[in-house]
């Protein structure tokens, strides 16, 4: 890919804005290009992934383990569902900007693109498949006449563009702290893999004795994946809670944004 872009300091004008704009483009179809690239079903995984994740917990939840969804009628494979995809999508967003800046340090030294075009481009290009996907796991449900309801996808969108700012304000800091530290990464898996289980993914917190609930209500993920959850199956929704989380990831992106940008000078040294 061949970009010419002028430096940070160019103005901001129409024709900058459009430039951006078309590196961006141009850095997201190559991200995903590249990561479908020599597979036989290319995108195809993308789609089967979720399907064949809910599958497998399912059994082992369902059968081994013997879970049941809050509520006692909805089908346990359905409520894992409506919690696995967001937290998929956090998580695969998150994972592929961490090596955002690392993995592109060659085209870093070479093309004077702003920085975080970079990360923008692995996140988008993380969440777009998990969306097809989420849209897939849906529809299957829709098919065995699951009780979702279409009301409650406002709610839906909105707990997702929160999700989203977190995923976003996560992606840029651990992007950045990687070119200094490149142990960030193997610290992130770790720090995702423990977030799972402190997350509504698996349970409801109504199932947690009232100490733990109260705890995990700490959780800033916890509220919109309880209230996609809630919003789809026609629940109460915790209004307050799913606040709190967005003004929690305004805060977030907002320190996420300053860290990159005070480190951003000093990210070709390290490359």
């Amino acid at each position: 890919m061949t970009v010419n872009s002028a430096g940070p300091s160019e103005p901001r004008t129409p024709a900058a804005g459009r430039r951006t704009l078309a590196v961006f483009a141009a850095l997201l179809r190559r991200d995903l290009t590249e990561r479908h690239q020599g597979s036989l079903l290319g995108v195809g995984w993308t789609l089967l992934q979720p399907l064949l994740q809910l599958a497998v917990l399912s059994l082992v939840f369902t059968h081994l383990l013997t879970s049941r969804a809050a509520g006692g009628d909805l089908p346990y494979a359905a409520f894992l569902a409506l919690g696995l995809w967001p937290w998929q999508m956090f998580v695969n967003a998150v994972t592929r900007g961490t090596t955002a800046l690392t993995d592109n340090a060659a085209l870093i030294g070479k093309v004077a693109v702003p920085h975080v075009l970079y990360v923008l481009a692995r996140v988008a290009g993380a969440m777009l498949p998990d969306l097809l996907g989420a849209l897939l796991v849906l529809a299957t449900m829709w098919t065995f006449a699951l009780p979702l309801l279409a009301s409650g996808l406002p709610v839906a969108l909105l707990a997702w563009a929160v999700l989203s700012a977190y995923a976003l304000a996560a992606a840029l800091a651990v992007s950045v702290l990687q070119v200094f530290v490149r142990d960030v990464a193997q610290g992130v898996g770790q720090l995702l893999t423990l977030g799972f289980f402190l997350s509504p993914v698996l349970y409801a917190r109504s199932q947690l004795p009232p100490a733990f609930a109260a705890a995990l209500a700490w959780n800033p993920l916890a509220a919109p994946i309880e209230s996609i959850r809630a919003g789809l199956l026609g629940e109460p929704v915790a209004y307050a809670a799913l606040g709190a989380s967005a003004a929690g990831a305004v805060i977030a992106m907002g320190l996420a944004w300053r860290l990159f940008r005070r480190a951003q000078p000093h990210v070709e040294d390290f490359l």
